[in-house]
């Protein structure tokens, strides 16, 4: 046809093909701008790594990877990180290795997490869950490109990119808080590289620290993707990938200045991807979103799957829908585990009326008796702009059974969540929220028993009070 209609304008052609100046120039801003909104969200999970990585430099003063932050009084709300919980005690690392080459990493016993590569796929999981089976022990992480001797008496992991980022976590009974936390991780946690041997490196306390990590929403993220071509190997991603990041200036070894027109491409971009990745986690059309049938608590492991494959395929949504709204990924937060072991999330967005959960309405999530956890479990509440813990009057925006929070007489637990403590409503029952904001709460389970994989056990819907 001469002219073609769609939702970007009308496109003529002349001569029965040929397309005209404006349309020309059209397309290609389309183009542009679609490859570009793509880029955005296919590559998230970089950005989300690059954006911590940025944070723990900038804001809390690492200096080496054997610099380790520590949250020796748990975490708050001051450090904006996707989700973070205020139940266990942190420490992060962050290797470069490409600056240090094999790099040691020495695990204490009773710790958990993993180290993820600068693409936010999994390269091995410290702890129970690990080669070490929550005893410790010598870990050597190897770069993508060495090919020298591996020694003996490591547990050794093989990454894909030069800079790594790691989580442990640990609970208060085995490492205590504040002094005792902090002293617990100073003996018995070093990230040194493997040539030099252990160095002096700085346990930082930035559970309180202001901090931001998040991911930008305009066309800085696109420098971001630059930085992140230009120091990672060159197969970090993948050829479609790269290829589309060339056509839009953004190549390994070349300088990326966009002009004006490119620029408010990738403003643009970033804006529609982020939209995309609101509607795709807050109103996931995917029925596998749902935990438990007819009911709206949903997981953020969308099939199961920490690498979000499925069925031969890789499920595009449910990769946004995880990382939009969180950070670290294992396979024991996401595949089926052993009763008692790893954790498992669930989140919901409504009410028991499917309508978004308001900071000005007064709720309550009751919290059935005999949750079925060996370790504990928890309640923390979120901000749907930044995913990150809910800024508050309150200390910490959460409730866990770590704090014996008053109970009813079957055992159950009542948390409103509410702008003003209702009247008659224990402190401990109470969780803040904010007066025409928006918030949504994170349920996590720490060593699931059988009833909860079983579904035996199932939490209840949020009820509107007021």
């Amino acid at each position: 046809p001469a002219t073609i209609e769609t939702n970007f304008g009308t496109l003529e052609f002349t001569g029965g093909g040929y397309p005209t100046e404006e349309t020309v120039q059209r397309v290609y801003d389309e183009l542009d701008l679609q490859r570009a909104t793509q880029l955005y969200l296919d590559l998230f999970p970089a950005l989300s790594v690059h954006g911590i990585l940025k944070a723990q430099v900038r804001d809390f003063g690492h200096r080496s990877s054997s610099d380790i932050c520590v949250t020796p009084q748990k975490m708050n709300a001051t450090p904006v990180f996707l989700t973070g919980n205020t139940d266990s005690i942190y420490a992060w690392m962050t290797l470069d290795l490409k600056a240090d080459g094999p790099t040691v990493m020495e695990i204490p016993p009773n710790v958990m997490g993993p180290l993820d590569d600068a693409y936010f796929r999994f390269v091995v999981d410290f702890g129970a869950t690990g080669p070490d089976k929550g005893e410790g022990g010598k870990y050597l992480i190897l770069p993508p490109d060495y090919e020298g001797d591996v020694p003996d008496g490591y547990f050794v992991a093989r990454s894909n990119s030069y800079r790594n980022w790691g989580l442990l976590r640990a609970n208060t009974d085995i490492v205590g808080t504040g002094d005792a936390a902090m002293a617990y991780y100073r003996d018995n946690l070093r990230v040194y590289p493997l040539a030099t041997g252990p160095r002096e490196g700085r346990y930082i306390d930035c559970g309180h620290m202001p901090a931001n990590s998040l991911v930008p929403e305009d066309a800085t993220a696109f420098r971001w993707l630059h930085e992140i071509v230009s120091y990672e190997p060159a197969d970090l991603f993948n050829k479609e990938q790269l290829g589309r990041l060339a056509s839009l200036g953004i190549e390994k070894g070349q300088p990326f200045n966009p002009d004006a027109r490119m620029q408010r491409i990738f403003d643009q971009a970033a804006q529609q991807a982020v939209a995309m990745a609101r509607v795709i986690t807050f109103a996931s059309r995917d029925p596998a979103e749902k935990l438990y049938e007819g009911m709206s608590w949903g997981t953020p492991f969308v099939g199961g799957s920490s690498e979000f494959e499925q069925d031969g395929h890789r499920n595009l949504d449910a990769r946004t829908l995880y990382h939009y709204n969180a950070i670290v990924v294992t396979p024991a937060m996401a595949a089926p585990m052993p009763a008692g072991k790893g954790s498992k999330y669930s989140s919901t967005y409504v009410d028991e009326n499917g309508d978004y959960l308001d900071g000005s309405r007064i709720y309550r999530l009751r919290v059935p008796p005999d949750v079925p956890v060996r370790e504990f479990w928890s309640v923390t509440v979120y901000d749907p702009a930044t995913r990150s813990q809910l800024q508050t009057g309150q200390p910490l925006p959460s409730i866990s059974s770590q704090q014996n929070p008053p109970t009813n007489a079957d055992g159950s637990v009542d948390i409103y969540f509410a702008p003003e403590k209702p009247e008659g409503v224990a402190d401990g029952n109470w969780i803040q929220t904010v007066a025409g904001k928006g918030f949504f709460p994170f349920y996590r389970f720490y060593g699931p028993l059988e009833a909860f994989n079983d579904q035996t056990w199932k939490p209840v819907e949020i009820q509107v009070v007021e």
